[in-house]
């Protein structure tokens, strides 16, 4: 490969990860913003989902501007960047890019997702909670069980269900895009849990094991739902418009 061309495909790479990144932050970012809030009992889902969307719509420049929407754009040019420029590297020097695509990713999302949830905790916590408190390592065992369980649906399972589908029947678009939109949505169901969980540990650092239960299973289902909506944009729609522009490119 010349060098022209690895320019073309690393400008590729950054271009594409940046539109996808675009796309999805704002969304995103109120979707979190409600789901922390809900988990800090300090708001119902809802009601602070209808706020932020508000927000969001009435200025949205500002909303783009703020703190969260910031770090959601951050989080995912890290993560789709890193994917893509993994699968570049990779496929140029012959090899199979699942497993370098799988680890670049978990590797961007897992530190930039943990370092942003500890943020959202810390600016959202309880009311009682008068003063932000350093995050608990317990707190980010949780996300990194999380962050791994998402990482496989999001980037190196699609791929291998597309083949199969493929291996059916499927043409390659109908089957590329169910699977970026199918597995990403369902794997929230084991990993929202895990979510809760790290909330909750640091929300409630003395509560006991039976209350962290009976709060996680309280707010399952409204998170499971928000969760997987928040994938849709993040990377059901943002994955295709990632994969899409960058075969457009290159």
């Amino acid at each position: 490969m010349s060098e022209q061309q690895w320019r073309r495909r690393v400008l590729a790479d950054l271009v594409a990860a940046t539109a996808a990144s675009s796309f999805a932050a704002p969304f995103v970012a109120a979707m979190d913003t409600a789901i922390t809030k809900h988990a800090a009992g300090t708001h119902g889902l809802l009601a602070s989902l209808n706020e932020e969307l508000a927000v969001l719509c009435r200025r949205p420049y500002a909303f783009v501007a703020s703190v969260p929407c910031r770090w959601l754009f951050g989080l995912f040019f890290c993560t789709y960047g890193a994917a893509n420029l993994a699968d570049t590297f990779s496929r140029a020097r012959g090899g199979s890019s699942s497993t370098a695509v799988l680890g670049a990713s978990t590797a961007a999302n897992m530190s930039v997702a943990m370092a942003k949830d500890a943020a959202f905790a810390k600016m959202y916590r309880p009311s009682s909670m008068k003063v932000a408190r350093p995050a608990p390592p317990s707190m980010f065992a949780c996300f990194f069980v999380r962050d791994l369980v998402c990482m496989a649906a999001f980037f190196t399972l699609p791929p291998q269900l597309s083949a199969e589908l493929q291996a059916v029947g499927a043409t390659k678009v109908a089957a590329d895009t169910a699977s970026q939109f199918a597995l990403p949505v369902l794997v929230q169901l084991p990993a929202s849990p895990w979510h809760l969980l790290g909330l909750h540990l640091y929300n409630s650092p003395t509560a006991t094991p039976r209350e962290r239960l009976l709060t996680i299973w309280r707010q399952m289902g409204p998170t499971v739902a928000a969760r997987m909506a928040r994938i849709v944009p993040a990377f059901s729609v943002g994955g295709t418009l990632n994969r899409r522009l960058r075969e457009a490119w290159t």
